[in-house]
């Protein structure tokens, strides 16, 4: 008898997405809220912060994952890169409030993002310090706190609520697979199937396997 999958998505602002995602895999999924975990046939998917699925992956505590790119590239992590999803699409962005002037000098930015923060920031500006922050980002500078932020912007919507523009795009993201090294040869055919099952909903033609 072959072991479950277990899939670690990230319970966030691309979820629901992920759920229609699976649901056209074939994995219908009755989310309650506060559930940890669905199991369905062959799979069991738990349901984790985004933030958590590369570390719960990385161990070996999940063989897959679904999250945000944006969540793989702030920090270094030994996973599997296998395929975009094409969903929960973003991007990456400087923001500062309307008819603000960036100060010539240290520019104090605010951001949930330190390592793809500073990233980027050693291209634009001579001198920097990066004031990090959980949440309400937008408000920093608001309050005092920063100049600019660097966060994620998918309509713009929140942007424009805390009277804030982008100044500049610095990358785009979308929603990733990953898998834990191990589990990719030990698991090979059922993370196969799980596979071939994901690019046909996305519409995808997959080459390597």
């Amino acid at each position: 008898m072959k072991s479950e999958l277990k899939i670690a998505i990230a319970k966030g602002k691309s979820f629901e997405e992920e759920l229609a995602l699976l649901e056209k895999c074939g994995y219908k999924i009755e989310f309650r809220e506060r559930e940890l975990s669905s199991k369905l046939n062959d799979i069991v998917v738990w349901f984790v912060k985004p933030k958590d699925v590369p570390v719960w992956v990385e161990s070996g505590v999940a063989d897959l994952g679904i999250v945000g790119e944006d969540i793989i590239r702030e920090k270094e992590y030994d996973v599997l890169e296998l395929i975009d999803l094409k969903i929960g699409r973003c991007r990456f962005s400087f923001a500062a409030p309307e008819n603000s002037e960036i100060p010539k000098s240290k520019v104090i930015i605010a951001t949930k993002f330190p390592n793809l923060t500073r990233k980027h920031a050693e291209r634009f500006f001579p001198e920097y310090e990066i004031v990090e922050l959980q949440g309400s980002v937008e408000i920093a500078p608001l309050v005092g706190l920063s100049h600019i932020i660097a966060d994620l912007v998918s309509t713009g919507r929140t942007l424009k609520e805390n009277k804030l523009v982008e100044i500049k795009v610095l990358e785009e993201f979308s929603t990733y697979l990953i898998a834990n090294r191990e589990s990719f040869n030990t698991k090979y055919r059922q993370i196969k199937e799980f596979l071939q099952k994901i690019s046909k909903a996305i519409g995808e033609e997959l080459t390597f396997l």
